[in-house]
């Protein structure tokens, strides 16, 4: 593990107010490193806010506190659940990994399972530190995954190792993705990790065919409407869980940031009729449509 005078410098060049979310970047970094040594990743893709950030747009993104994975194949999670036990045994590079036995969790519908392993190190040995750490299990990646270097970091040339490739979702994938969770959940970094590409471009035909096909597969109906709805109200945010995961110079200008939702995202409402029919099917009927609209999906 780094020292403590070493992660506070990456606080401070970072911006950040509080060095235990630029100390939980630098654990991730290793527990991922771990799990791909191990092998555990190599059915797994990597998504959500920490691929966006280590992944994609580096120190431009906003810090994230856990980790998000898409299977590549079926799988028992209480065999991954043991292997990571088993790669938990020794430290690793000074940080002890540990699974709780209370620790490990399904989600109601049984598509998504998860834990969360604590660490302890030498400024840090409290035992009461934790990364949240999620699987889906609901479909396979749409698209083919993409094997990524990580964003270098100013902290990279003080680690043990050199950090890993790691298997990702394709990138409209892990928009999609993160349009699918902006749907159905109110987390305020969800909708600002759209804004950071609301403004960029997308291949907006395959993106807007992805989240049809996501929350199909999620047995959610899409309405476009109510999504352009949720973002120019706003309301439904929680914005405070943001403050700690920015730099403390950068305000969070909530108004842009749904403005450029709402005009960057507009595309999802100009559904195809064979979408529409499949956006509208929450019971899973159109089973022979979704395999279509997969199977043809835009390039």
């Amino acid at each position: 593990m780094l020292t403590r005078p070493q992660v506070q410098r990456y606080a401070a060049e970072s911006g950040l107010r509080d060095i235990m979310i630029a100390e939980k970047e630098v654990i991730l970094t290793f527990l991922l490193q771990l799990l791909s040594e191990r092998g555990i990743l190599d059915r797994l893709a990597f998504k959500g806010g920490t691929c966006l950030r280590k992944m994609i747009i580096g120190s431009q993104g906003r810090f994230s506190t856990d980790l998000d994975f898409t299977s590549l194949q079926e799988h028992d999670h209480e065999d991954v659940i043991l292997e990571m036990m088993q790669a938990f045994t020794e430290p690793f590079h000074g940080i002890q990994f540990a699974i709780p036995d209370n620790s490990y969790y399904e989600t109601q519908d049984g598509l998504s399972w998860g834990v969360n392993p604590t660490y302890v190190h030498d400024w840090n040995p409290g035992g009461q530190s934790e990364v949240k750490l999620q699987i889906s299990r609901r479909e396979t990646p749409t698209l083919g995954p993409e094997r990524r270097p990580q964003c270098a970091q100013s902290y990279f040339q003080r680690l043990p190792f050199t950090p890993v490739d790691i298997n990702c979702l394709a990138f409209p994938e892990i928009i999609a993705e993160k349009i699918r969770a902006c749907y159905q959940r109110n987390k305020a970094r969800d909708i600002y990790d759209l804004g950071m590409f609301a403004t960029r471009p997308l291949n907006q035909p395959l993106v807007r065919r992805l989240v049809v096909l996501k929350l199909w597969q999620a047995k959610d109906s899409f309405d476009p409407v109510r999504l352009m709805t949720k973002f120019a109200d706003g309301q439904a945010f929680d914005w405070d869980d943001l403050g700690q995961l920015v730099r403390r110079t950068q305000v969070i200008n909530r108004e842009k940031i749904i403005a450029d939702c709402i005009s960057g995202f507009g595309f999802l409402a100009a559904l195809t009729p064979d979408e529409q029919m499949l956006a509208n099917d929450p019971y899973q009927r159109e089973r022979v449509l979704q395999e279509k609209l997969q199977a043809d999906l835009p390039q």
